[in-house]
This record gives C-alpha cells, sequence and structure tokens, in this order.
C-alpha cells in the first residue's frame, strides 16, 4: 500500500499541470452552470435553453466590451511596457545618486528586468506557460467547461459509478456539496475582483494617472490571487506615478492601501456571509505549499483547492468518524427510554 501510495503521488506530481488545467475547466463548468441554473429558476426555461441565453449573451458582452474598449485596451497596454520602463530608469537613477544605492546596486543591469519594447508580457506570460502554452491551456480549459456545463448530468452520473454502490448516496451529498462550494467561490472571488477592479481605476483616473483603464484591468486580474495578487498589482501602477513625480505615487499608494482595507475589512466580511470562508493562515500555507510543488497555476487555485480540501475532510472525516463514534456508544442512563411508573396495565 505503502508502495502504492508512492506511485501514485509521483503520477499526480508528473501530470500535476494537466490536473490543474483539468480543475480550472471544472471551475469553468460550474460558473457556467450555475448561470444557466439561475436563468432556469426566474425564467421556467429548460437548461438547455438557459445554458444558450447564458452562452449569447456572455458572447454579446465581450464583443460590445470589445468594441468599447477594445482599441482603448489595446493602447494604454502597449503604452505599459515603455512606461514601466521610464519609471524603472527614473526610480534608478534616483538611486544612483546616494552611496548606498551604488554600492547595492553596482554592476547589476537591472534595466533589463523591464525592457522597453513590447516584449515584458511575454516575460509575465511565461511564468505561465508550463507544459502547455498559456493560451492553449486556457483554450483548453474552456472548452471542458463548456462540455462540461452543457451536459453535467452524463459526467456526474459517471463519477457516481466509480463508487461502490452502497457509497453512492454518500458520494453524490459529497459531490452536491463540494459543487455548491465551488460555485459560491467563483461568485464571491469574481464580486471582490470587481469591486477592486473598478475601484482602482476609477481611482486612478480620479488622481489624473496614465493607464488608468490598464491598470485597472491587472488589479481586477491578479486580485484572483488572493494576498500576493494585490501586492503584485499594486507595483506596475506605483512605476507609472513614479514617472510623473513622488507625490503622484505616495497618492497611489494610499489608493491601493485603502481598496486592500476596504475589501479586506468591508466587502470580504459581506461576501463570505454568503460565500466560503477560509482561515487566512490556512490559504497562506496552501499558496505556499502548492507554490513550492506545482509553480504558478498552484498559487493560483490554491484557494479553490484548499475549500474543497476542507469540505471532503469534514464530510468523509469529521461527520464520518462523529456518526461511527454515536453508532458505537455505549448506553447511559441519560439515553435509556423513561421508566414507566404506573401500575401494571394503567
Amino acid at each position: 500500500m505503502v508502495l502504492l501510495l508512492v506511485v501514485f503521488g509521483l503520477l499526480v506530481w508528473t501530470i500535476a499541470d494537466v490536473l490543474l488545467l483539468v480543475f480550472a475547466g471544472i471551475l469553468v463548468g460550474v460558473f457556467l452552470r450555475g448561470l444557466s441554473d439561475g436563468v432556469s429558476a426566474l425564467t421556467g426555461l429548460s437548461g438547455t435553453v438557459s445554458f444558450g441565453i447564458v452562452l449569447a449573451t456572455l458572447a454579446a458582452v465581450l464583443v460590445v466590451g470589445g468594441v468599447l474598449l477594445g482599441n482603448e485596451m489595446a493602447t494604454q497596454l502597449d503604452q505599459l511596457g515603455p512606461s514601466l520602463h521610464l519609471a524603472w530608469e527614473k526610480l534608478l537613477n534616483g538611486v544612483y545618486r546616494y552611496e548606498w544605492g551604488r554600492i547595492l546596486f553596482s554592476e547589476r543591469n537591472l534595466s533589463a528586468l523591464l525592457p522597453e519594447d513590447g516584449s515584458w508580457p511575454t516575460l509575465l506570460g511565461g511564468a505561465f506557460s508550463m507544459t502547455i502554452g498559456a493560451i492553449g491551456g486556457w483554450l483548453i480549459a474552456v472548452f471542458i467547461g463548456l462540455y462540461g456545463a452543457a451536459a453535467p448530468a452524463v459526467y456526474r452520473h459517471g463519477l457516481l459509478l466509480l463508487v461502490p454502490a452502497h457509497a453512492r448516496s454518500r458520494a453524490r451529498e459529497v459531490l452536491d456539496t463540494v459543487t455548491t462550494t465551488m460555485r459560491w467561490w467563483l461568485i464571491g472571488t469574481f464580486a471582490r475582483m470587481a469591486v477592486v477592479g473598478l475601484s482602482v481605476t476609477v481611482g486612478l483616473w480620479l488622481l489624473d494617472i496614465q493607464l488608468a483603464l490598464a491598470l485597472g484591468l491587472i488589479a481586477f486580474v491578479l486580485d484572483f490571487v488572493p494576498y500576493l495578487g494585490p501586492i503584485l498589482a499594486a507595483l506596475p501602477a506605483l512605476l507609472v506615478a513614479l514617472a510623473t513625480g513622488p507625490s503622484d505615487a505616495f497618492y497611489v499608494l494610499l489608493l491601493f492601501l485603502a481598496v486592500q482595507a476596504a475589501e479586506n475589512y468591508v466587502v470580504t466580511p459581506l461576501i463570505d456571509q454568503y460565500s466560503v470562508h477560509l482561515p487566512p493562515a490556512l490559504t497562506i500555507s496552501a499558496q505556499v505549499l502548492l507554490g513550492a510543488l506545482l509553480g504558478a497555476l498552484g498559487v493560483v487555485f490554491a484557494t479553490p483547492l484548499t475549500a474543497i480540501a476542507l469540505v471532503l475532510v469534514r464530510m468523509l472525516y469529521v461527520e464520518e468518524d462523529a456518526e461511527t463514534s454515536a453508532g458505537t456508544q455505549e448506553p447511559t442512563l441519560s439515553s435509556l427510554p423513561p421508566q414507566e411508573t404506573g401500575p401494571p396495565g394503567s
């Protein structure tokens, strides 16, 4: 058994990137199916018709958003690379004025970290190109999600057939709970991402910071990774603000601190009342562990995997153990039925 577990663990670790892409596809399917079920509940239409309405609506939103914001977004993303390079050069020139800066950064070509040309998106995207190209991998995840959301009963029934017949009822409960957990986690996560992205975009626009729309999009996307993502999102905004002056960078820093404070102390507690609440220490530990084992994708999907693991532990270990203990417990005086005290036959 130990040998089989070791071999199975090595196999999972070897194909971990592929398994994470499959998990991403499952999340996409859960998201689409949740929208379809919501449309069905509101309109009374069948699941197939509701799924078609959801796909048509999402396609329309993408087309309209691309027409209205596509050109502006593409222009700002093209300007973001040179702007970051200029801000980085200005920061280094300021540091080199001091003796400690010349000693600390001597003989180090730090300008290469942010190239002036358009190759910087390639450097960022390289972190996500594991065994499969990033674009191709995400397309695979999208198609897995589409097929899974189109006919969820087929895959659900096939998965339950792998479980022994006497345990299928419990397995069905666990599967339903895991699906509900993923659905509510997605809802809460996208709600937080939307609040952060919109707040950063509006705040940078009010501060008259260049490339506010592109920087807001970066904040929206990176907020998918809790704790680490907001820090990474603030760096390019601070660099762009530094190109205009230290006071602008200070105000941008205050903006990101205010957005994160509102997210952590107002938005997140409100969402956690209806979504999935995870202890912060457990989430950070899972990110560090999965990041060390699986790389960037492990960090991205550490939170939903942790939420699912908690559900499995609770339903398959804690509750089962409690039921077993209750079934084998010796009867006590308090658990015995009350004795009749009246005369016989009364």
